[in-house]
């Protein structure tokens, strides 16, 4: 079966699960994508109570790369199931977008009634027997913002503190969903791209954080370099300093690209403009491109070309026709050409 990302569970993966269910000796499957599939990729067998299991957990997890982790919850046949989504934040971001889009695949085709919780972490302590107690706490509770949450939180309330004026642009804002979020690492990244100390900035979102976050900043020596700086697979917001003097917003919306992903950009891209402008980013010329092919030297030329001629003001003729005098009266109209 085929979800949201585009990613399958192997006939491999759904036959371990069902041996995993039928039996009492497995504690733990790991989960990767590997060639678009979804395959088990390690086990840890029942070796005492769920605590003492626990502990083996982080040595599942690498340092970069993300997994999914379905871990048994008694030592039963009964099917409780806890389906643990690893996504360090030194992953690649297209990664964290597939794996924060393919849980979906696991859980639907595996059967959505076995897994009665749901753990997301970052780091190898988080899956780990002090860190599952925690997140059981979390969930018992009343459920407090942790830290991270509540400069989320923050983010937001200042991002849309602009918005209270109830005008045209920003009932447009709303609608829009500008209330846009976005790391510290991309913040620094426009700063420097205000102050003309890196000339391309490309823009990701990430799903697992819910805001946008730096893909990569550099020094592009010419607009030639911008068609392989542009992700060609992924929906991004890329900035460029066109000519060193003219600032170019991209918007690439890959027609291949998931559905979802362009749903996301798409539906943030205003908002993303207005809350880059607050922060002292202007634009001077805007491109939508479904292909990257669309990026080259001279397409882009011809976009700033056309943007600056609708700006210059239309000059005045040069010559106006002149109003002529009628003859006094009773005195006749001479013409030239009679004797």
């Amino acid at each position: 079966m085929t979800h949201q990302s585009g990613i399958r569970v192997s006939a491999e993966l759904s036959s371990a699960f069902i041996d995993a269910l039928s039996s009492n000796s497995v504690r733990a499957l790991k989960i990767s994508i590997v060639n678009e599939s979804l395959e088990t990729t390690g086990t840890i067998q029942i070796q005492g109570t769920l605590e003492e299991d626990f502990a083996q957990l982080p040595q599942l997890l690498d340092a970069s790369e993300p997994c999914y982790l379905l871990v048994r919850l008694d030592d039963e046949t009964s099917g409780k199931w806890l389906i643990g989504t690893y996504v360090p934040d030194s992953a690649k971001v297209r990664a964290k977008m597939l794996y924060a889009s393919s849980k979906a695949a696991v859980t639907k085709s595996l059967g959505e009634s076995y897994f009665v919780d749901d753990i997301f972490g970052t780091t190898r302590e988080e899956f780990s027997p002090a860190g599952y107690r925690q997140h059981r706490r979390h969930v018992e509770s009343s459920a407090p913002l942790t830290e991270r949450e509540e400069e989320m939180q923050r983010i937001r309330e200042m991002e849309s503190s602009a918005a209270e004026t109830p005008t045209m642009d920003t009932r447009r804002q709303h609608v829009s969903g500008a209330t846009v979020a976005m790391n510290d690492e991309l913040r620094l990244a426009l700063g420097e791209y205000i102050r003309g100390s890196t000339n391309f900035v490309l823009v990701a979102w990430d799903p697992a954080t819910e805001s946008f976050v730096l893909d990569r900043k550099a020094w592009l020596e010419s607009p030639a370099e911008l068609m392989q700086a542009v992700a060609q697979d992924l929906p991004c917001y890329a900035f460029y300093w066109y000519g060193g003097s003219t600032s170019l917003f991209v918007y690439s919306c890959p027609s291949t690209s998931n559905v979802r992903q362009r749903m996301v950009y798409s539906s943030f891209k205003y908002g993303f403009l207005v809350t880059v402008k607050q922060m002292g980013v202007n634009v001077h010329v805007k491109m939508e491109v479904d292909s990257i092919d669309e990026l080259s030297a001279t397409a882009i030329a011809e976009e700033v070309e056309a943007k600056a001629a609708e700006e210059t003001p239309r000059a005045a003729p040069s010559t106006q026709p002149k109003f002529k005098r009628p003859a006094p009266p009773g005195r006749p109209r001479t013409n030239p050409t009679l004797n």
